[in-house]
């Protein structure tokens, strides 16, 4: 510690400044779902910004972390969120910004920004930071796992790591290469590891009943951390803060203002962990936190292997469990060990008291370990339905009551759920807007709405969850009282609160809503309780009930192989045309409005054989059907 103090004292020396312990001032951090805070229902899931503020002074340091998911450069300021943070902003205040990952996603307009106009975006970040005196921080995306690598190489060529870095020296201003960092350490430190340690002990990918909240697991291993990933790239981050100081591209005063920004940064210990055998299996590494950190032990034992307990430095028995979390980093170099069964005797590694010490038995996660919930809105008006969920609708949710909306409240006809249907003003710019949360994050969630009205034409509308905005085609059920379901697939959602707005699109406004599900579970208004799934039954309609109109629209379906049309009356379609081999060459998903599609143009691209085609209609099988292109058939 006495090095890292005396590289405080040279490098304020060095800049002709002196660091004041007095001083306070705010971290205001800006990106993305890697970046945000996420509620203990969502527990171990957590962003880098949310373990950040454990790695200052906080009676020196605050973190105001505004980061959310899905976002990208360019949704989070056509959001207003950089225009809603700006009155916090203060003089002698640093803005951190990440944003890479999203503004490469070509199939998502909202939040897509190519490379010409991502500079454009970060530079109103790097400007509003500075108009109101504080220093702006560009943090370079992290890696992630899968075939995410460096962001300027490879397959994944969007250069967001080379386009701040420009900015950073042109601006001259403070860059964190948590890219090139996190990269690093994949390819280093954890080589060879990524299955079995960095998807599984750092990233979302959980084993069936790990953790409480997730009881069914998790299988996201690319994309969102665990708490110990976030506390990792937390460490990543002090560690490039402290070594951007000798950038020489900085100005003078942002080497100044990212000194006193160091100078706040704790002590970290080392925590080496530790087995008594060799053929241990996969356990955490080694990790430098600052004390009173959160932390997680675990072990995956090798096959034939048994785990015995985890032993502290003193060689005390803490947990029997190979999931040890809950308890915090001593205020000094520790280590911990895992012991097995015929593995040697315990070492006793401790040198000094600790200031604090972990407890000798298991603890749940407490509330101030899991320090970030997200505070909702006031929810004290919500009327909740309690609708009961089933495994095709394990997440419904009544439309009755909208927290805001243009229309009315009705139950003047039959067969809705809840406590009645919300009837959207018969209106182009008809809205109903109601405020959900999520305990769990999904990628490609599936969204149900149920709803009903009588006409010729279409009532289609949109439908924004969060921050994106998806179009669904709603198709006459024949009568008010005919109820109809309506399908939109890859939802993104994160753990956090939202709005879920439905937008009306044409003159005769949207239909009668009733009540909308999502197949991920946990999703429930904000103030209700999370819905209760049962095994059948229910208060939500059937299912039969709910899909015979769209089974029927499949029957109706019908395929003509020699003129290559499609009848449909309408829905959510998915064409898929296999080879002989059963590979899909050619697939199209998208939302069809009912009569004939000509695949014509679809097929063009085909070489001459013998192909197969199968249409899928809201989920259900349509058409299957042998496809030849280019033969003379006898």
């Amino acid at each position: 510690m006495k090095n890292l103090f005396k590289f405080f004292a040279v490098a304020a020396l060095f800049v002709g400044v002196g660091v004041s312990d007095t001083t306070s001032f705010t971290i205001h951090v800006i990106g993305d779902s890697t970046v945000c805070n996420y509620k203990d229902s969502a527990y171990p899931q957590k962003g880098w910004g949310q373990m950040l503020g454990g790695f200052f002074d906080g009676s020196r340091v605050k973190v105001n972390n505004v980061a959310i998911g899905g976002r990208s450069s360019k949704s989070f300021i056509k959001d207003g969120r950089l225009k809603s943070l700006e009155p916090s902003i203060k003089k002698g205040d640093f803005v951190f910004v990440q944003f890479g990952h999203n503004d490469r996603t070509a199939n998502k307009p909202e939040r897509y920004v190519p490379q010409d106009s991502f500079p454009y975006y970060m530079r109103q970040y790097i400007t509003t930071a500075q108009k109101h005196g504080a220093t702006p921080v560009l943090v370079s995306t992290v890696t992630m796992s899968g075939s995410r690598n460096v962001f300027s190489t490879g397959s994944n060529n969007y250069d967001s790591r080379g386009m701040m870095l420009k900015l950073a020296k042109e601006y001259k201003i403070p860059f964190v290469d948590l890219n090139m960092k996190s990269f690093n350490m994949y390819n280093t430190t954890y080589k060879g590891m990524m299955d079995s340690y960095v998807r599984k002990f750092l990233y979302m990918q959980l084993d069936a009943g790990l953790y409480p909240n997730y009881p069914k697991g998790s299988n996201d291993g690319n994309t969102h951390f665990q708490e110990m990933g976030s506390l990792g790239h937390g460490t990543m981050i002090a560690e490039e803060l402290e070594r951007g100081v000798n950038d020489d591209f900085l100005s003078a005063e942002s080497k100044a203002e990212l000194v006193k920004l160091v100078s706040a940064l704790r002590p970290r210990f080392k925590v080496t962990v530790k087995a008594n055998i060799a053929t241990k299996g996969a356990i955490t590494q080694n990790q430098s936190f600052p004390g009173g950190t959160p932390m997680t032990l675990r072990v995956v034992p090798a096959s034939g292997e048994t785990f015995e307990y985890w032993a502290d430095e003193n060689c005390k028995k803490i947990s029997t469990s190979k999931l040890y979390y809950g308890f915090k980093t001593p205020n000094h170099n520790t280590t911990y060990t895992a012991m097995f069964k015929g593995g040697a005797a315990c070492v006793v590694s401790k040198v000094d008291e600790p200031e604090s010490s972990s407890s000798a038995v298991d603890q749940p996660l407490s509330s101030e370990v899991s320090s970030s919930s997200v505070a909702g809105p006031d929810t004290a008006k919500v009327e909740c339905a309690n609708l009961k969920g089933t495994a095709l609708w394990p997440s419904p949710i009544d439309l009755a009551n909208p927290d805001d909306g243009d229309g009315t409240t009705d139950t003047n006809h039959e067969g809705f759920v809840g406590k009645g249907f919300f009837n959207l003003t018969n209106d182009a710019t008809s809205t109903a807007t109601y405020k959900l949360t999520s305990d769990r994050s999904a990628t490609n969630a599936r969204l149900f709405i149920r709803y009903a009205f009588d006409g010729e034409t279409n009532r289609d509308m949109k439908i924004k969850v969060d921050a994106q905005t998806y179009d669904v085609s709603l198709l006459p059920t024949g009568g008010w009282d005919v109820w109809d379901t309506a399908y939109v697939d890859d939802v993104w959602l994160d753990a956090v609160d939202f709005d879920m707005v439905l937008y009306s699109t044409t003159a005769d406004g949207g239909p009668n809503v009733d009540m909308v599900s999502f197949t991920n579970e946990a999703v429930h208004r904000v103030g209700c309780p999370v819905a209760e799934v049962e095994s059948s039954g229910g208060a939500v309609p059937d299912e039969g009930g709910m899909l015979n109109r769209a089974e029927s629209r499949v029957a109706k379906a019908k395929f003509n192989p020699d003129a290559l049309t499609l009848v449909l009356a309408g829905g959510a379609a998915d064409i898929q045309v296999m080879n002989a081999l059963g590979k899909v060459v050619l697939r199209d998903k998208r939302f069809v409005p009912a009569g004939e599609l000509n695949l014509v143009k679809f097929t063009s691209g085909l070489s001459a054989g013998r192909y197969y085609i199968r249409v899928f209609l809201d989920g259900s099988l349509a058409v299957q059907s042998p496809l030849v292109v280019g033969i003379v058939q006898d």
